[in-house]
């Protein structure tokens, strides 16, 4: 059962990821979220997650197949090593997808008092529209950069933390 600790880790959170998802589908989240982020931006993000988090489950399966063997090859685990490197950008990734769409929410946002003239109040009542569209997609976006990032975090470190304590 030890040799599949790192697979079941990875389960485990894949497990949790699915929830969410499902836990947002069933609360209507994920439709807010698809009406309100004009970037679709989130969207991007929440395919990383799941995309990088059926990888990172392949080379965990592919880890504690290699710890099943009785000689290790040190290089495949090197290797292996690097091939994490790619879950860590994604990881990254996703951070910075997040941010880019804060900075298009808050410029969309932003630009609404371009064409402001306070005598009409018709033109105050589209910016009360663009700020509040630029708003939650700016806080969308965040959010779910944010949450995907920890998520691929907890994954890679669980494989890269397993990797190195047998290359020790």
């Amino acid at each position: 059962m030890a040799k599949y600790k790192v697979f079941l880790n990875w389960w485990l959170v894949f497990v949790l990821i699915i929830l969410l998802f499902f836990q947002g589908t069933l609360s209507g989240l994920t439709e807010q979220i698809w009406q309100n982020d004009f970037t679709k931006l989130s969207f991007i993000n929440l395919l990383l997650l799941l995309g990088t988090s059926v990888w990172c489950g392949f080379q965990s399966w592919n880890f504690s197949s290699l710890v099943s063997q009785q000689r290790i090859p040190t290089t495949a685990l090197k290797m292996m090593g690097q091939r994490i490197e790619a879950g860590w950008f994604i990881s990254d990734l996703t951070l910075t997808i997040g941010m880019i769409g804060t900075v298009i929410g808050f410029i969309a946002m932003l630009g609404g008092f371009i064409n402001l003239d306070i005598e009409n109040i018709e033109t105050i009542q589209d910016l009360i529209t663009e700020l509040g569209s630029g708003m939650s997609t700016a806080l969308y976006t965040t959010l779910t950069g944010l949450v995907s990032s920890i998520l691929l975090k907890i994954q890679c470190f669980n494989l890269s933390y397993s990797i190195d304590k047998f290359i020790k």
